[in-house]
């Protein structure tokens, strides 16, 4: 009978195109809102002393959002796109920018010249570029259709939050075992189900390394809580890289495959880790 481990209930965010939170309670690289148990960004109510309220986070329209990328409400010859409102990869605010004569489709290969987060690039209306890597070449994927409480998505796809109701994107399913993906991505956790995103692990993402994100692992890693294996680097940052598994089989260095216990997930999907 498969043994439960309930460390594995909740997927550490994504890094990059799905700001960089830290696995459990770490902190982030760029500082996006914390989160509450519901999963939507934490406000703050502000001190209760003298002196103004603290500044709440605008996930809505309002000053950060000139444009609802929802609506696509923006003048002709112009597309509402996400950007980030400090340069960062936490895309936070909604903008028009110019659309291109010649837009690139879903799939194809488009260029963020300023960089990914700085809002203008050469996908369509509805699409965003993304996985862009230095020069800033990327490729367009689809903003979620339909409204923020119903995000739509193609077959196939998942659609995966970010940023309060205003940042969700298209993502394509994958088999974290088999680890489906194309050169360059890996399949990561996302909530309730697993998608292809950017391996952003550089030289680390090795089994036991420090991860601060879903995707900051090597292909077959799971950024799991620090607590979930003795070989673990233990802080109050961060996670740590444990290889999936297949109920049943062996994991390393005498560790155990541990059910997510997800009726949402495939029975015999794991991952390797030790109870405290």
């Amino acid at each position: 009978m498969p043994r439960y481990l309930s460390l594995f209930r909740r997927a550490a965010p994504f890094a990059l195109a799905l700001a960089c939170e830290a696995a459990g309670a770490g902190t982030t690289t760029d500082q996006p809102p914390e989160e509450d148990d519901d999963g939507e960004p934490a406000t703050s109510s502000g001190p209760t002393g003298g002196g103004p309220p603290e500044t709440e986070p605008d996930v809505g329209p309002g000053p950060a959002f000139q444009c609802d990328p929802w609506q696509q409400d923006c003048p002709p010859g112009q597309k509402c796109n996400l950007y980030s409102l400090d340069g960062d990869a936490t895309l936070d605010g909604a903008k028009c920018v110019p659309l291109d004569d010649t837009p690139a489709q879903v799939g194809e290969l488009c260029l963020a010249e300023d960089g990914y987060g700085a809002g203008p690039d050469d996908c369509d209306a509805g699409l965003l570029c993304w996985n862009v890597i230095p020069g800033g070449q990327g490729t367009c994927i689809q903003v979620c259709d339909g409204m923020a409480d119903t995000p739509q998505c193609p077959e196939g796809q998942v659609c995966g939050k970010s940023f309060g109701n205003y940042h969700y994107m298209c993502l394509t399913r994958c088999d974290p075992l088999d680890q489906n993906c194309i050169e360059g991505e890996m399949c990561a956790a996302l909530s309730e189900d697993f998608v292809c995103a950017p391996d952003v692990s550089g030289d680390g993402g090795q089994i036991y390394d420090l991860c601060t994100a879903a995707n900051d692992c090597d292909r077959g890693l799971m950024c799991s809580p620090p607590d979930a294996a003795p070989m673990c680097p233990q802080g109050p940052e961060g996670g740590c890289c444990l290889p999936y598994c297949e109920v049943g089989g062996i994991c390393p260095d005498g560790l155990e495959c541990f059910s997510f216990n997800n009726p949402d997930l495939a029975p015999e999907l794991g991952a390797c880790g030790q109870l405290p």
